[in-house]
């Protein structure tokens, strides 16, 4: 008897059904990252099979998992874009992740960093301060043409792994 093929739309992460592949890679993101630098950890994660998951899914698929203890910590914009960014199926379109700062509103207050997604250049889990005019691109990795800048992926990479610092000469201007 001649053995059918395996179906093209397999389950991502060697066939684990969504919700463990999620699970497993928010688990394992952190380290990942910190052993490679994050155009290769991004260039990695866009190549790999989609399924048939949308935002709405794949959003709430992370939130379940984000929301269990011992993951609480990793509850951030950073590791729920990168969860986007690895699971959402574009369907042809340009899925691009990208990395932010605020612009502080007083010299006194604190930058503050944040990652979203966006779909041929449409954002879907932006910030408030986006709208505000206040948020700072600093970097963007798109699944079609690769990294937006070296500089920028520094920078990112230390905002997503906080013990890794901020090199002196990497920390963005306001303009």
């Amino acid at each position: 008897m001649k053995q059918e093929p395996p179906s093209t739309t397999q389950q991502p992460a060697g066939r684990l059904p969504l919700w463990l592949a999620v699970g497993h890679f928010i688990l394992r993101a952190p380290a990942r990252l910190a052993q490679a630098d994050l155009p290769a950890f991004l260039g990695e994660a866009a190549a790999q099979p989609r399924v048939e998951a949308d935002f709405v899914r794949v959003a709430r698929i992370s939130r379940r998992w984000l929301r269990q203890p011992g993951l609480r910590a990793r509850n951030t914009c950073y590791v729920r874009s990168l969860v986007l960014f690895r699971f959402v199926n574009p369907h042809g379109g340009d899925l691009c992740l990208h990395f932010g700062v605020d612009e502080p509103r007083t010299p006194t207050e604190r930058p503050h960093g944040h990652s979203w997604i966006t779909l041929d250049g449409v954002a879907w889990n932006a910030p408030s301060t986006m709208a505000e005019g206040r948020l700072h691109e600093i970097y963007r990795f798109s699944m079609i043409s690769g990294g937006s800048s070296t500089s920028g992926a520094t920078v990112a990479a230390a905002m997503i792994l906080p013990n890794a610092g901020v090199p002196a000469h990497g920390s963005p201007g306001w303009v």
